[in-house]
């Protein structure tokens, strides 16, 4: 009788143990099935002062406002050429990215690391295209600016009309003394 209780008891705790072990492995593969779905484009911004001096972002995400990571900040002087180029890759496995764009611009913020982007209202740099993109395809464009006037600027390119959830983006915030 002591046996039969044993191998009971013991067969319960098995089939906990298994059922507990399904919970987590299907738990597992929403989490990794839905962050797959998530990312649809990686982005690398660089910018670019005199001397060589570079700074460089990468692709981020809203909300939270101003996204998840700190903008790294390039510090030049007025009359400076900045350069920037950026590159936005489809990492989306499932398909092509239809009627796609990706905007750029550079504009006056109030401060450094400003979480609101700025109203796109007097821009020093600005431009849009639109696209169809094939997984791993990567699309970008390369631009050079002087820095005329003092002050901090947002440096930011985003993804437009991907038709997910989200869009990316990459940003640099400007120092100009």
């Amino acid at each position: 009788m002591r046996l039969s209780e044993q191998d009971s008891s013991s067969s319960k705790f098995g089939r906990r143990h298994v059922r507990r072990g399904y919970l987590i492995r299907a738990l597992l593969v929403h989490l990794l099935a839905s962050s797959a779905r998530a990312e649809h484009f990686d982005i690398t911004l660089v910018a670019t002062g005199p001397n060589g001096t570079s700074q460089q972002a990468f692709a981020d995400q809203t909300p939270p406002i101003g996204g998840l990571n700190s903008r790294p900040v390039l510090r030049v002087r007025t009359g400076d050429i900045i350069a920037f180029q950026f590159v936005m890759t489809n990492v989306y496995a499932h398909g092509y990215a239809r009627d796609a764009g990706v905007r750029f611009y550079m504009v006056r913020e109030d401060g450094l690391g400003q979480k609101i982007v700025p109203p796109l209202e007097n821009v020093t740099v600005e431009g849009s295209f639109h696209f169809n993109l094939k997984p791993k395809a990567r699309i970008g464009a390369k631009e050079r600016v002087v820095m005329s006037k003092p002050g901090a600027y947002l440096l930011r390119v985003e993804s437009l009309h991907t038709q997910r959830d989200h869009e990316h983006f990459a940003a640099i915030d400007l120092e100009v003394r």
